[in-house]
């Protein structure tokens, strides 16, 4: 089975021990190492996909923490780097049963630098995953566009969760334009209906996946939360309902339908069945507490979600 690179952030996050309606009213809240893409290698590793990540923490002992919790697991972390002037990244988050509300404290991760073996950290790999974070502050957004360049010339597909929120981008610039301009390179999109929104305005969901292929993305997977998902490559599209039986908590549900994704891909399935097996990885986060329960195997998932 083929490899998953990730660029982007490992953060520190701070979840409200309950459902709240505003961040402002949660008292307490529980740690959990985290950030999209270290949520991402963690549920690969759950369900036999190789990865490699490339990101920058602080040289704290939140940031060593995390990545010995990584190297444990059998994740490549040699691409980590370590910043001494700048602490791990935290991001305050609220339990919630739609889309959560967030505050980022941003340190390390935005100073991320290019890996010095970027050919090596590309070597096997089938996919190079991001997120706009790295793409919201320099250095790292030019750090990101320079692996993602080098990985479209070596013919490895692209995939960007846009995940975009304008309180993370550099003041005065301009995200959603930027974030446009990236889908040239983008094999796969996965946008929330909120993403989707604050990228190209008020629209419906059909007028959403035509905006993205437009831009140049060759696939397009637009969440929908409860509604589930709209599942397009251009010429064919299926909507995808959800699976989840009962929601616990939504935190960490869009990087396990990645995870899951990428599963059926690397086994050559077309984005459609890709996309199932994602829904069905989602809907297993969704239904249980806590972003530290382990993913089944891909078999166990699809004798537990058989009608999906």
């Amino acid at each position: 089975m083929g490899r998953v690179a990730v660029i982007g952030e490992l953060l520190i996050d701070l979840i409200s021990d309950t459902q709240v309606s505003e961040l402002s009213r949660a008292k307490s809240f529980n740690r959990f190492f985290a950030g999209s893409p270290g949520n991402l290698v963690f549920n690969l590793h759950d369900l036999g996909v190789d990865s490699a990540i490339l990101s920058r923490v602080g040289d704290d002992s939140f940031g060593r923490a995390y990545i010995d919790l990584l190297a444990k697991r059998g994740i490549d972390v040699s691409y980590v780097q370590f910043d001494r002037r700048r602490h791990t990244s935290f991001v305050i988050v609220s339990r919630s049963d739609s889309t959560p509300q967030f505050l980022a404290l941003r340190g390390a991760d935005c100073m991320l630098e290019p890996p010095v073996e970027i050919d090596r950290f590309l070597d096997g790999v089938q996919f190079l995953h991001l997120t706009s974070w790295p793409l919201s502050l320099s250095p790292a957004r030019e750090t990101t566009v320079s692996v993602v360049q080098k990985a479209a010339e070596r013919g490895i597909k692209i995939s960007l969760d846009p995940n975009y929120r304008e309180v993370i981008w550099e003041c005065g610039h301009d995200g959603p334009a930027f974030i446009k301009k990236m889908l040239r390179y983008i094999h796969i999109v996965k946008p929330s209906d909120d993403d989707a929104r604050h990228i190209f305005g008020e629209m419906q969901p059909r007028e959403y996946l035509d905006l993205f292929h437009e831009f140049g993305a060759k696939n397009v997977i637009l969440t929908l939360g409860k509604r589930g998902a709209v599942v397009s490559d251009g010429f064919r599209i299926e909507e995808i309902a959800p699976c989840a039986r009962r929601v616990v908590d939504t935190t960490g549900a869009g990087d396990a339908f990645w995870s899951g994704l990428y599963r059926g891909l690397l086994e050559r399935k077309d984005i459609f069945e890709a996309a199932r097996y994602g829904n069905m990885c989602a809907a297993f986060r969704i239904e249980h507490e806590g972003k530290d329960t382990q993913l089944p195997a891909i078999e166990e998932l699809k004798t537990i979600y058989e009608r999906c």
